[in-house]
């Protein structure tokens, strides 16, 4: 019996009205249906020695974000299996009430001491982490200025704090002196200011002391996401320490997804503040806590970068080859400091063909969605594991590709 006031009919209505959208949605069967679709390649196996496996075929990979090429390490992996030998592969609950390991609590503690910080706060993912920790510190009474480039997921923490209230903000993209000028006009002395460390679509890096001062002249917070910069750049630290501006960043996030070769994320700041979001951040309490093999993974991860903190990452060398050589070839490199390096196209149908094209000469690069900064270009990211042979040979198509792509680009330019 259908229940009262909502008869089976009218329901099935509401359904097909919601879902119209879905079956009006075309973009991806277009690029499908050219053989240009880039997005939710299926690889078979890990990514080692720089190399990777689609579709059966060994190809370069230029694309992953495993920048100290840890996530293959035995000690890593091996942490990880004795953790799912010993607790099993679930935490199979809240931390806040049975999903609690000590696992967790060790790893917080090493996080704390290697990045500066009183203390720490594991989540699921690193996005939850940003998601959880904006949501939680900012609402009514509030405003929170972003980077017109900060990643989604402070953008959608952001957005979950205006519905509570807060006031939301965007400030030119590394632009210092755009935030002090809105930091001068706002009415409330309560203000969170969050930015990218290190901007995971074309590796620029935030003016982290510029915004610093600003921050601290205005009696702003200011959080640095340094999910790309941690394990690779500031012997390790990331952004913060390569800038000098230890102990003045009141909140810090990171992911495990990147460097630390596993899954989940944490915010680090004073103890007060990291009690409060294990109390008030709803991803933290309404999320099962981090399993034991990512906990153990991304901990064996911190301990192998702590032990190479005085040894320059392979990655950025990598990089900056990479980089020189495409820039010589003529194609339109953006510049970075970091792993991650972008190669800028006049528009999506040139860019998503010359991903297909690396991709059957042997080179997977990132496809990467449009922004209104980014335009449309292939994300290409170095990491330890690329030697120079596999660097020499992903290069040399790039360089056959010259000659068929570049008078199109330039025509279309």
């Amino acid at each position: 019996m259908p229940l009262v006031g909502c008869p089976a009919r009218e329901i099935g209505t509401h359904l097909m009205d919601l879902l119209e959208k879905c079956r009006a949605f075309t973009r991806a069967d277009e690029a499908r249906d050219v053989g240009l679709y880039p997005y939710y390649p299926a690889f078979q196996g890990p990514a080692e020695g720089g190399k990777a496996v689609l579709g059966g075929a060994e190809v370069c990979m230029l694309g992953s974000n495993d920048y100290r090429a840890l996530s293959a390490d035995r000690q890593v992996i091996g942490a990880a299996q004795d953790a799912i030998a010993r607790y099993g592969t679930s935490a199979a609950g809240s931390r806040l009430l049975n999903g609690n390991l000590d696992l967790h609590e060790e790893l917080e503690a090493d996080l704390a001491d290697f990045f500066g910080f009183e203390a720490a706060l594991i989540f699921s993912t690193g996005y939850l982490t940003n998601f959880g920790v904006v949501s939680a510190l900012a609402g009514r009474g509030d405003h929170v200025f972003l980077d017109e480039e900060a990643h989604a997921s402070l953008v959608d923490g952001a957005g979950l704090a205006k519905a509570a209230g807060a006031v939301v903000h965007c400030f030119g993209h590394s632009d210092p002196r755009d935030l002090a000028r809105q930091l001068a006009a706002a009415s409330t002395e309560s203000i969170l200011v969050a930015t990218d460390g290190v901007f995971s679509m074309q590796g620029d890096l935030a003016p982290v002391a510029d915004l610093v001062a600003v921050c601290e002249e205005y009696g702003a917070t200011l959080l640095i996401d340094d999910a790309h910069g941690v394990g690779v750049l500031g012997r390790g630290r990331g952004v913060i320490e390569q800038a000098g501006m230890q102990g003045r960043v009141p909140l810090m996030t990171l992911t495990f997804s990147t460097a630390l070769a596993s899954q989940g994320g944490a915010v680090l700041a004073d103890a007060r503040t990291i009690d409060f979001l294990r109390h008030t951040s709803r991803p933290q309490i309404f999320s099962s806590g981090l399993s034991p093999a990512d906990a153990s993974a991304a901990h064996a991860a911190l301990r192998e970068i702590r032990r190479r903190v005085e040894a320059e990452p392979d990655a950025l060398a990598a990089s900056a080859y990479v980089r020189q050589a495409l820039d010589a070839l003529g194609f339109d490199v953006v510049e970075s400091a970091g792993p991650i390096m972008a190669v800028r196209f006049p528009d999506q149908t040139s860019m998503m063909s010359a991903q297909r094209i690396l991709l059957e000469y042997g080179v997977y690069t990132n496809a990467v969605l449009p922004t209104a900064r980014a335009g449309h270009q292939l994300r290409i990211v170095c990491t330890d594991a690329h030697t120079p042979d596999v660097l020499e040979a992903a290069i040399g198509v790039f360089a056959s590709l010259r000659e068929e792509l570049l008078p199109r680009f330039r025509e279309a330019a």
